[in-house]
């Protein structure tokens, strides 16, 4: 009877016992196998690098960041684990990107240029509009301002930022005309044609625009081109650069691919124009030579 009642008691824990085992080598696996995945700052959830598209552009008024945000993160979602991130303000921009490496970057030309004195960044693909790389940044006012000295404490639009215009002006302006940008009011507006069109209906007394909106204000309404004068003119610049860190990883190699073909497909078309282009190019070494 007692060797019965053992026996009894030995089967009817052995199940019991196996499901503990059981269920210690399934925990023991799980453990090993997160204990195996590669920890990196940035991974997603599926264990994929997170890599970034870094924006800052102050040539640009952009009044919607989060919008801009939004169009973008959709596109990149469809094609793999990227991610867009606009800046408005410099210092912002600077303090968040910096030592950041599974990243690319679109920049103005000319923030490029400053950026890269104390930075490493290598320009790696150049914005092009109808075929065109090349801009030249123009002051223009109204026939009645015949000198950039009739400009001093007047009211200038602009579609880059109040900081950038007045250093771009200064850096068009020469001996005492340089004091004159200090001086303006600043009216920001959302693109160069934009301030064009201040200028001609006259909300401001002059422009920072380009070459190519002036030709388009001609096209769209010649009457008003026709009473507006150019107070000067720029040495040429380049539209917007995508660069890369010197030392970038395997993400940013993938994503600047799709950066690339973003011309061939209408979304990424519509994408490239909420930067003021239509398409990408190789530098070549005449480009090269505007960024140093």
């Amino acid at each position: 009877m007692i060797k019965s009642a053992f026996l009894q008691i030995t089967i009817t824990r052995e199940p019991s016992f196996l499901f503990s085992v059981k269920a210690s080598l399934i925990y023991l696996i799980l453990l090993i196998f997160l204990l195996l995945i590669p920890f990196h700052t940035g991974l997603t959830a599926f264990g994929e690098s997170k890599c970034t598209i870094y924006f800052y552009n102050p040539e640009s008024n952009i009044d919607n960041y989060a919008s801009l945000k939004t169009k973008f993160d959709l596109y990149l979602k469809k094609i793999g684990p990227y991610q867009f991130q606009p800046f408005s303000d410099r210092k912002t921009f600077e303090n968040k990107t910096r030592g950041q490496h599974n990243c690319i970057f679109i920049l103005s030309s000319w923030y490029y240029k400053e950026l890269r004195h104390f930075t490493s960044l290598n320009p790696v693909l150049i914005g092009t509009l109808d075929g065109n790389s090349i801009q030249k940044k123009v002051l223009i006012a109204k026939k009645n301002i015949d000198s950039l000295s009739m400009l001093k404490g007047s009211s200038v639009a602009s579609s880059g930022s109040k900081e950038y215009t007045v250093k771009f002006l200064q850096s068009m302006l020469t001996g005492n005309d340089k004091n004159i940008p200090e001086t303006l009011q600043i009216l920001n507006v959302p693109k160069d044609i934009d301030a064009l069109i201040s200028v001609g209906f006259g909300l401001v007394q002059a422009a920072l625009t380009t070459e190519y909106s002036i030709e388009m204000l001609a096209d769209i309404n010649n009457g008003l081109y026709k009473n507006l004068s150019i107070l000067a003119v720029n040495e040429k610049s380049l539209l917007p650069v995508v660069a890369i860190p010197t030392e970038y990883g395997k993400g940013a190699t993938e994503l600047l691919e799709i950066i690339k073909n973003m011309g061939k497909t209408p979304e990424g078309k519509s994408n490239l124009q909420m930067f003021g282009i239509d398409g990408w190019k190789m530098p070549d070494e005449s480009d090269l030579e505007l960024l140093r």
